[in-house]
């Protein structure tokens, strides 16, 4: 599980900084929006944030039984802005 978990980190970070070198500031911000108008932009949005919202109840979960309540909640605030990257970073530091 940690290699998948540096897998998600490594590509987040490679993707993002790829992203960030073609549409910088507001270009992302109305690509991002934009996907909504998409056939499938609807599914995609309903996907990710359903996900966001299966990983942060098992992060609250593993959080409350492992004393590491307060790391989850940040890691689940990060979230939305930072998508898989808050789940990926709590998985490798809840042993920590």
């Amino acid at each position: 599980m940690d290699v998948v978990a540096l897998l998600v980190v490594a590509a987040w970070l490679a993707v993002t900084v790829w992203a960030w070198t073609r549409a910088p500031l507001r270009a992302a911000a109305e690509q991002f929006l934009a996907i909504w108008r998409l056939a499938w932009g609807k599914q995609v949005y309903v996907d990710f944030f359903g996900l966001q919202a299966v990983l942060a109840l098992w992060m609250l979960s593993d959080g409350a039984t492992h004393g590491a309540l307060l790391r989850a909640v940040v890691c689940i605030a990060a979230m939305p802005v930072l998508g898989a990257l808050p789940a990926a970073a709590y998985w490798l530091l809840r042993s920590v």
